[in-house]
């Protein structure tokens, strides 16, 4: 993957894709949990695959910030770029976490697995706030590393 496109560090245009790509996976995910007929048939699949989506563009936003952190030497000496990118690296976990819990939530209810189906719906529900917490939380260190002198 090209370490710039038009100019501008990849990671810049692809980060786009996780901050609306994560919330909608993890509401789609929430949705699923609380409505059961979601959970079988195409809905299912396609909630799946929407969690799919974001999991890959998070590992893209993540390549692509270490290419970006790693071709700017000046960037680890700072801070609030070394926090950011301690943060952004754990991200892919938690959307993996994320889709796991979708994946066997759909599981469960194509098995008709009643308690396991409730267990599954509150891990989903559980996961899709954490994604969408350290989302915010990766952001935000984003955000002030590059624009916290300038704000203030």
């Amino acid at each position: 993957m090209d370490y710039k496109i038009f100019g501008l560090p990849t990671h810049i245009l692809v980060i786009h894709l996780v901050v609306v790509g994560i919330p909608v996976a993890a509401l789609a995910t929430v949705a699923m949990a609380v409505r059961p007929q979601w959970r079988s048939g195409k809905v299912g699949l396609i909630i799946v695959g929407v969690d799919v989506i974001a999991v890959i563009g998070t590992w893209i936003a993540r390549i692509t910030g270490i290419q970006f952190f790693n071709h700017s030497p000046g960037l680890k000496t700072l801070h609030a770029v070394v926090d950011h990118k301690n943060l952004g690296m754990t991200l892919i976990w938690y959307m993996l976490g994320l889709l796991a819990a979708a994946i066997l939530l759909v599981l469960a209810e194509k098995y008709e697995r009643p308690p396991l189906t409730t267990i599954f719906a509150i891990i989903a529900v559980a996961a899709a706030v954490a994604a969408t917490v350290q989302t915010v939380r990766v952001g935000d260190a984003g955000a002030r590393a590059t624009w916290g002198s300038s704000v203030n």
